[in-house]
Order: structure tokens, then sequence, then C-alpha cells
């Protein structure tokens, strides 16, 4: 089937120099819901980047309106955020911003950072159980990405693999990103798996403290 680095063949999740971060990817910037059109317009106009047409993300708090925004699907890169409805005075500050590093062999990332005692976002196993449904990657691969919370996206001939750390100190994360076959989005369809992932980790920081 699909050779993904450290998944197919040597399952050691690649070389150390496979492991190496290739720069910022994008960046996720999550604005108060009244927001979200002056920003978009601001990195238009300023920056001169060309807005995707926008999509609709379903999240644990409510809806979620995202927009990316290149040069042509090149970097710069800037993906916006807004809660599509205001949820009161606290909106304000809006909600978790996120900077995603491009690498050459997610895994090789992943394992890397465990060994150096950062754990990558658990994703659920539900979510494995429906990638093996509705893909064609192979059982090995598939386990590869469950043990380090690996997520997946397809667009033609180009495919996404990413994952998450948890939450640092409540308003950053960090995303390590790796695309294949000139893949240009952002694996949005992951993104309400990332958040019910992240709220559910810090759930569980709180009932252990």
């Amino acid at each position: 089937m699909r050779d993904h680095g450290g998944a197919d063949g040597d399952a050691s999740g690649g070389s150390d120099g496979r492991a190496a971060l290739t720069g910022i990817d994008h960046v996720g910037l999550f604005q108060p819901f009244d927001h979200f059109d002056e920003a978009s317009l601001f990195y238009r106009s300023v920056l001169g980047l060309d807005p995707d047409d926008g999509t609709e993300l379903a999240a644990p708090d409510g809806l979620v309106r995202s927009r990316a925004l290149s040069l042509d699907g090149a970097a710069p890169r800037i993906a916006l955020n807004a809660p599509l409805l205001g949820r009161g005075p606290g909106d304000a500050r809006g909600g978790p911003q996120h900077v995603a590093f491009g690498c050459e062999d997610v895994f090789a990332v992943a394992r890397s950072m465990r060994r150096g005692g950062a754990e990558p976002l658990r994703i659920p196993d539900n979510y494995y159980a429906d990638l093996a449904c509705r893909t064609d990657l192979e059982p090995v691969t598939l386990e590869l990405m469950r043990e380090f919370g690996v997520l997946h996206d397809r667009s033609g001939t180009g495919e996404f693999l990413h994952f998450y750390t948890p939450m640092l100190d409540g308003r950053l994360f960090l995303e390590v990103v790796q695309r294949r076959g000139g893949y240009r989005g952002y694996g949005a369809a992951n993104s309400p798996f990332r958040m019910a992932a992240q709220r559910a980790a810090r759930g569980t920081k709180g009932s252990n403290p």
C-alpha cells in the first residue's frame, strides 16, 4: 500500500536525521467571533495572502469558523478560527493559538519527542477504527499512528500526517505536520478530534493534581 516513512519496513520511526523539523508550516490564530472577517481582511491586505472559501467545524463548545490564507497554497500560511457565535465576555480572549512545524518523517519526530520526555496528544482509539474502515492504510501504519497520536487526511494524490501536543499553559499548543504528494490543506476534518482530545487531557490533568 502506501509508504509512510517509519511506518513501513523500519517501524523504529526513521533515523535521527529524519527527526529534524524543517521550519514553520503554518500558524493557527483563534479570533474573537466578531473579529474574524476583520482579521482575514488584514492579512489579505498587508501580507497579500489569498483566503480560501473557509469552512465550519463541529467543536465541543459549538461550531467554529475556519479560513486559511496563503500565497497560492505556500508559506506563509495562516489559519484563522473563531466561534460561530459569541459566548459572552470571555470570548474576547479568543481561543488557543498554535504553531505547526513541518518535517520529513512525522513518526521519527514523535519518537524523538517521546525520548525527550514530551508525549504527543493521545487520540481516542475510535478515530483509528474509523480510519481503518475508510482508507487503505496498512495495519502496521495504523498501529504506529495510534501509538503516537498521528492523524491522517487525504486530498486527491496528496496526504497529510500530523500530531499535536497537549495544551501548554491553557493558551498554546504545537503541531508537527508532514505533507506528501502536494497536499495543500490543513487536516481540517481532524480538528474536532483534536479539540475533544485536548479537552479530555485537560480533564485528566485536573483530576490528578
